[in-house]
Parts: C-alpha cells; structure tokens; sequence
C-alpha cells in the first residue's frame, strides 16, 4: 500500500501485444494541439522549475538556516545544501559532491564547517565543508585489514580513498562538537566478492554478513574507534541534556514488525547501558536536568501498529514508575520526532484535519499551547542546541514552501529567500473546506473550483490520497494546479483511515479496505454536487500508492466515472502481502495474513471485482517498486483484458514507488522525463474521457514520441 547505455522507454500495455514508447513526448506544436490551454507549458515548468526543500539546519547563531534543496528533474533532481538568512540571497554551498547529491546536513557547535553524507561509486563518505572557504573534505574511512575480524578503522581527512571503505548510513555530532558518532556498513568480504566474481553467490534472503556498526569520531582529526554493540545500529543521536549517545539497534520491521534495542553510551564509547523503551519507540530525548525522558512511541488506543503511523508522546521519570502518555486520546496527529525546549517543554508540528501547525507541549501538565502561522500548514520545525532560534517550511494553497526563521515561537517568523520553489506564473487556486456524513462519521476534504464554475457546470477529478494512514492538507498541491488549470474541478477528501482526526478514525478503515472508504468518497461527491456546479456525467477517479488501490476498486464496483487512473496500486492482497517489502504495515490492517484470513482478503483486493469493470483504467507503474511491486498492476491488467474492460498499462523502468508517485503529483522524479510522460498520459486520457471520446485511452497510447 502505501520507491552508458542506451536509454531504456516507459513500456506501454494498450492490449495483449507490448508496445513501447518514449518516456518524453515533446515536439512543441504537437503538444500544443493535444492539450489546450496551458498544460504543456505547465507540464513542462514541472521538469524545469519545481524543487523541494528536503531538510533544514540551525546555525548556532540562530540567524542562518542549512538547507537541502533539490534541483528541478531537468538539472538532476538531487538535494544540495543551501545558506539561507535574512537579507541576503539563497548562496548553493553544494553542487555535485556525489552521484545522489547532499544530504543530513549538520552545522559544528562553533558554525566553521558544515558536516554532510554523499554518495559515490555506491560508497556514502562523511565530507566536511569549511564555511571560510575551500572544497569539501572527504572522511577516508576503512577497517584496517590486518586487524580483521576485529573491526578496528582507520580515518583521516582526504586520505587516499581506501579500497574497502565504510559505507557510513547516518551520522550526529555532539553539543560541544568535540565528538561525533556514525554508524556504518562493514565493507564486503573478500571471500564474498570472490564468489561473486565465479557466480558463486547464492545468498540467504535476510541474511547479512555486513553489520552496521557504531563510530565514535573525532571531528577534527578523523580518528575513529568502534563500539561493540550486540545488534546492528539504526539510529544514533546526542542527548544533550544527559551528556552521551542514545543508540538504536536492532532488525528493520518490513516483515514481522519492529523489535528495537536502546542504549545510552558514554561519550567516549566506553560505558554502554541499555535503556528500557517499548519495541517500537521512534524518537527519544532526555528533558533539561536528565531525570527525565520523552519519547514518541505508538498511539494506546486501537490503531495502525506499524511504526510512526499513530504516535502518542509518553514521558518517563528515570527515577521510576510508569511512563505517562500526554497525548491519549488526542483527536489529531502526533508526529514522530519532536524539539526539546528549555523550560520541559517540548515543540512539535501537529496536524488536526486539513491544518498543521506549531504547538507545545508542558511535560508537566500535559496541556498544548499553539503557535501562529501565517499559512495553514507548517513543516520540518528544528533548532539548535542552544534554542537561539527555530526555522521550518511553511506552505498554503496559493503559497508554495517556504523557509521561515524565528528566534522564539511565540514572535513572528521572517521568510528567508530561497531559489523558486514552483514557477511564480501559476495560477493561484483557493482551497474550500467541504464536511459531509457517511455512516456515522465526519468527514472533510478539500475542492478546488475554477474560473468557469461562474458560468457552466465543470468536469471533476477526484484525488485521493496514499496510505491509507495519510491525509491531503490545506498545502500547496502542484497536481492540484494543473488540474484546475484545465478548466476542471478537484476534490481531495479526507476519508476514513486518514491521519488528523485522531485513532479511532485511523482504525475505522480496518478489515474494511474498498468498503466503508469507498463509500465515504461517493457520499462526499453527492454532497459536492449539490454544493457547486459540477458535471456528473464527466468525473474521473485518480490516485497513487493507497490512492491507486482505491481507484483499482472503483474500476468495479462503480460506473459513476469516465475515467480512473491508478498509480502503483494493490490490486490482490495475497500476492501483494507475499511479495511487497513491507508487509508488516498491511498485517494490521488486513487482522492478520491473507491466507488465515480468506475471504476477507478477497472482499479487500480490487481485482476481485475486475469482472464488474466497464470505466476505462489506465494503470502507472513503477518497474521498480517495492512496496506495491510490479505483478500487481500486472494482474490486475490481465483481469481487465480477461473480462473485456478497457485497460492500459504503462511502465516506468528504473524507478520505484515513490520515484513514480513524485511524478504523479507533479512533485518532480529521479528521472528526466518520465513525469512529463506521467502527466501527459493522464491529462491526454482525462479530456478525451470528458470529451465522450469512444476510446479515451487511446490518448494516452498515442502519447507523441520524441
């Protein structure tokens, strides 16, 4: 449910035969014929000038943020680290340190340099970059050879790239700076890349032979040493109010769910405790004066179990007694990571329905105190170790993300420049809250009405959302803008499942996928269409990921719509349960496996119903998805033809499910033109669909080549 040789093609499947076509169609006359308007100027400023603000850092003044910053999919699409403060110009500190760009940026206690992960030749290196001047510096980082197995490393600033270096997964530095941790791959066995070269290299599936393994370095010099810990490390990070390491280990949780480990090491990696926390614990902080713990872990009531998806924060006296949960019950979202303040109290972004925004928790009282925000939905807050200053994104439906910086929460932000993060030329579409009842619950969404709704009735495109624990915000949306562009009105409802109404509106979607939420999406179109001038007899249905499965559903159980558009969908429970990476998150929500659970597995697979199907489908997919794999299109394509429903298929090489899903949502991909051939097949399919076309997919068959 819910990533030089000759360039390979987006694969096409309008019928039993394969044809293949490019993942660009350009010619610009052409293109100009095909959609009207300005979609293929729009379609085309997606490529071309749409980036996204990855993650964000404080400098210890307080007055300069650390950004990484994409560039647009025409120039790569790779995350860079920008220096952004007040009254100056977005300064790209990065460009081209590795293949996959720059990321996990952290400033040093003292601001001189800036510490990042990049990847190169499949290795990722620590780099340092003195803010002074310079290039940035490589950590040479390896285990020495002759002192194998005993993981004993060797580091140093632009050393000579050793032949077995450690591929580091993620770093943190201490208050002081004077210390920093990183946890790393070991390096392939030599007896390993031997059998891999005489193809002798059968493997035990969850097996590895290459832990990942805790290293305390000295900043300054490269110096490194290990610590030995029973489980592979996951996460690492500074607990600045206690003075040491908290340590995650422990297996991932794509199969049977997590089981990690915690430990408090000493900054010198030579006193190791275990710290008793639940299984399943996601962030960890120790409060002003170290008595006392906060962490987020899974929300008490009934809810999705898999990690992160419903999160209540629980506070824990060190001294003893029972952990206390400060947010049961709470009718939003909790997020998982959260910012320590001084005075116990800590500060989070929270979502209630379609709004995110800036509150504080007392770990005292448990009561919540909100910030204001100009805009409705506030993202990736942060500060630095001496809570000079907070920065975080902020964005709304006419504006899109912005960095914002502040020296307290309870002050205005300033807007920091950054580089355009969408083309200012767009339309600027006003969102309009819509509630309406199904079956005992309340539910919200979003409609987007164009110009033309003044004077005529006006096509509709309902988008629903991955997941299903996720929701549509009152953000910027840039799918949402090239719909309404067309002429065509949005809806993006909040059905049941969805994050921001609390737990139990979480869990009302269990056993139920395809059923009550389905229906909470017609009931929430009856009461559109009897809000707004909207045509009935031209609607569409499209999604990705969650939102995918949902359209696969509808393709059989409803002929309301001319056409439905699934990306990367589930369309059979068992094979998708038997085959995806993350099985885990489905267990929940299906009361157990597929096969003890027959029947009602069934009931929840789309293709179950493809027999039904009449509306015309076009399926996108990833060819490298892992999370909904490939097969599942497939079938669900095959059933479609079996029964004589109107199908295409096309696939997408090289790319997995979220790769694929930024393309959908106009968010921009790993790669250069498979979203413009994204959304040229769906807008292409959707006007011949609302122009009563008998073949409205062959639009998107016919999508011109380069």
């Amino acid at each position: 449910m819910k990533r030089a040789l000759p360039m390979r093609r987006a694969a096409v499947v309008p019928s039993l035969l394969l044809a293949v076509s490019t993942a660009f169609a350009v010619a610009q006359a052409t293109a100009a014929e095909e959609m009207p308007g300005s979609f293929s100027t729009m379609n085309e400023e997606v490529r071309t000038s749409v980036r996204a603000i990855r993650e964000l850092a404080l400098f210890p003044d307080g007055e300069r943020v650390l950004a990484a910053i994409t560039d647009p999919t025409a120039q790569g699409g790779k995350p860079h680290l920008w220096l952004l403060q007040p009254g100056s110009a977005p300064h790209q500190l990065t460009f081209r340190t590795g293949d996959d760009g720059e990321r996990g940026g952290v400033v040093s206690a003292d601001g001189r340099f800036v510490f990042f992960m990049a990847k190169k030749a499949d290795v990722v290196s620590l780099y340092r970059l003195p803010m002074a001047a310079g290039e940035p510096q490589r950590l040479s980082l390896a285990l020495n050879a002759s002192r194998l197995p005993e993981p004993v490393p060797e580091g140093s600033w632009n050393g000579p790239a050793p032949e077995d270096a450690l591929s580091v997964e993620g770093f943190a530095a201490s208050e002081d700076g004077k210390c920093m941790a990183l946890w790393a791959k070991d390096p392939e066995s030599k007896e390993r890349k031997a059998r891999k070269q005489r193809k002798d290299d059968a493997y035990v599936h969850g097996d590895t032979d290459r832990p990942s393994r805790l290293y305390l370095l000295d900043p300054a010099n490269g110096a490194a040493r290990c610590v030995p810990l029973p489980d592979a490390v996951r996460k690492v990070q500074w607990a600045e109010n206690a003075g040491e390491w908290l340590v995650v280990t422990g297996h991932t949780p794509y199969e049977t769910g997590p089981d990690y480990k915690f430990w408090r090491v000493s900054t010198a990696g030579t006193g190791i405790r275990a710290l008793d926390l639940p299984k399943a614990t996601r962030s960890v902080a120790f409060l002003p004066g170290g008595r006392y713990l906060a962490y987020t872990d899974q929300c008490s009531e009934f809810a999705p179990t898999a990690p992160g998806v419903c999160n209540d924060l629980f506070i824990r006296d060190l001294n003893g007694g029972p952990a206390r949960n400060l947010t049961r019950g709470f009718k939003g979202e909790i997020p998982a990571e959260f910012v320590v303040m001084n005075d116990r109290e800590v500060a989070m972004t929270v979502g209630e329905g379609l709004k995110t925004t800036i509150a504080s928790l007392s770990t005292s009282t448990g009561k919540l105190s909100w910030h204001r925000v100009d805009q409705p939905v506030v993202k990736q807050l942060t500060t630095n170790a001496g809570k000079s200053g907070y920065a975080f994104v902020t964005e709304g439906p006419m504006a899109p993300p912005a960095v914002m910086l502040t020296a307290s929460l309870a002050k205005p932000a300033l807007r920091l420049e950054t580089p355009a993060m969408a083309p200012t030329t767009w339309p600027k579409v006003p969102s309009r809250l819509i509630e309406w009842e199904n079956e005992g619950l309340t539910l919200q969404g979003s409609v987007y009405l164009p110009e033309q709704t003044r004077s005529e009735k006006v096509p509709l495109v309902v988008v629903i959302h991955g997941g299903p624990a996720s929701r549509f915000d009152d953000g910027y949306w840039h799918l949402t803008q090239l719909l309404v562009a067309q002429g065509w009105a949005v809806f993006q409802p909040n059905i049941r499942g969805s994050t921001g109404y609390g737990a139990a509106f979480m869990a009302a979607v269990k056993n139920e996928l395809g059923g009550a939420d389905c229906r909470d999406v017609m009931t929430g179109i009856d009461a559109l269409l009897r809000a707004y001038p909207l045509d009935a007899q031209r609607m569409a249905l499209i999604g990705h990921s969650y939102g995918g499965e949902m359209a696969a559903f509808a393709v059989g159980r409803t002929d309301r719509f001319k056409a439905i558009i699934a990306g990367n969908p589930v369309t059979n429970q068992f094979s998708e349960y038997g085959t995806e990476r993350d099985a885990f998150y489905d267990h929940w929500y299906l009361d157990g496996s597929p096969w003890t659970h027959f029947e009602a597995a069934w009931r929840q697979s789309a293709v179950s119903t493809a027999h039904n199907a009449r509306t015309p489908l076009l399926l996108l997919q990833a060819e490298e998805d892992e999370t909904d794999p490939l097969n599942q299109s497939l079938e669900m394509y095959r059933a479609l033809r079996f029964s004589g429903a109107p199908v295409t298929l096309v696939i997408y090489p090289r790319v997995g499910h979220e790769s694929l899903g930024g393309d959908f949502r106009a968010q921009g991909g790993e790669e250069p033109w498979h979203g413009v051939d994204v959304r040229r097949r769906m807008f292409a399919f959707l006007r011949a669909a609302f122009a009563g076309e008998a073949d409205p997919l062959a639009a998107a068959r016919a999508a011109p080549a380069q």
